[in-house]
């Protein structure tokens, strides 16, 4: 399994950075109007919110390869959790596509976002 690639200070992500964790609920709503909520899945899952600024050519190049190699959403990897240290099996990235912005001259920026997988992957 491949892991999320750092920059070339070693951060994963840059300041200010989004974490949030959640619990998906299916609501079944009943013919007299009342529902019924339970828990999609036994855990709660973290999501975070990547924005990354003035980064040089090979660090755009390097997180664009990782995209590919990805299939954007399709494959899963491993998350070193900026927040913790911890790596996180089953992540994958939240979106089909990715946009990359050339400000200038080796200066490109780009934001994605990593979420958590009950996906069990054998490899």
């Amino acid at each position: 399994m491949s892991i999320f690639p750092s920059l070339s200070t070693g951060a994963i992500t840059q300041y200010p950075a989004s974490f949030v964790t959640g619990q998906t609920v299916q609501v079944i709503r009943f013919i007299d109007g009342s529902d019924q909520r339970y828990p999609m899945q036994g855990k709660m899952l973290r999501r975070w919110q990547i924005r990354l600024d003035l980064l040089n050519e090979a660090e755009v190049a390097q997180i664009e390869a990782f995209f590919v190699a990805q299939q954007g959403d399709y494959s899963t990897f491993v998350f070193p959790d900026p927040i913790s240290g911890v790596n996180v099996n089953n992540c994958a990235i939240a979106a089909p596509g990715l946009v990359s912005d050339y400000v200038g001259v080796d200066t490109s920026s780009t934001s994605l976002i990593v979420t958590e997988t009950v996906v069990e992957t054998n490899e």
